[in-house]
């Protein structure tokens, strides 16, 4: 598998494969992921199959905008519009609850889904044309390190995705992660934006 150079766009092609059900390797603002439609379910079914999934692992989905949730979210509280302002795009998740419908791999425990919008140009420019929303999940087998590097990805992985866009050297450090399911709102990881940041945007908690 021959690493595309992000610099050489690749959107069009990426574009073609994704909607032909491909799975691909791309870089985020955090780490490297594999990504495919959140439509196709046999796509889906894939990414859980290369990553070594356990059953109840769950997916995130990257979205155009805030204006895109209500297609994945049946509720959208003012929290998260608040969040999505002042944050995207960039690293934080937010969980909603889902709406019907989606892959049990889009829907954790306390029925949300996971969001958000990626601060990546690469992954702007391809959400922009897509039309739906990609799965994100670190682009590396269960337990192993998340990858941010094209260097430290897995060869095997990389051998059996359709597509690999490099983009050099990430950041490394994931998205914090904010169910808004749960009332209060339970902050599940603190990564690249603090607690004192989220509190800043909707109080203390």
């Amino acid at each position: 598998m021959n690493l595309v150079a992000v610099e050489a766009r690749q959107i069009e092609q990426t574009l073609e494969l994704l909607k032909n059900g491909g799975v691909i390797i791309y870089p985020t603002e955090t780490v490297y992921g594999l990504g495919c439609l959140a439509s196709i379910t046999q796509a889906i079914d894939r990414i859980a199959e290369l990553k070594g999934s356990a059953d109840g692992a769950n997916y995130l989905l990257l979205v155009k905008s805030a204006d895109s949730l209500r297609r994945y979210c049946r509720i959208i509280p003012q929290l998260a519009l608040d969040l999505a302002r002042r944050f995207w795009p960039g690293p934080l998740t937010l969980i909603l609850p889902a709406v019907s419908g989606l892959h049990s791999r889009l829907v954790g425990p306390t029925g949300g889904v996971a969001v958000r919008m990626s601060s990546y140009p690469w992954c702007i420019e391809l959400m922009d044309r897509l039309g739906e929303a990609l799965i994100s999940t670190s682009a590396n087998q269960t337990r192993a390190p998340a990858p941010d590097s094209p260097k430290v990805l897995d060869k095997e992985l990389v051998a059996r995705v359709d597509a690999v866009i490099d983009g050099g050297v990430l950041s490394g450090m994931p998205s914090t992660l904010l169910d808004l399911c749960a009332d209060p709102p339970v902050l599940l990881r603190i990564g690249a934006i603090s607690r004192q940041e989220i509190e800043s945007v909707i109080g203390l908690w």
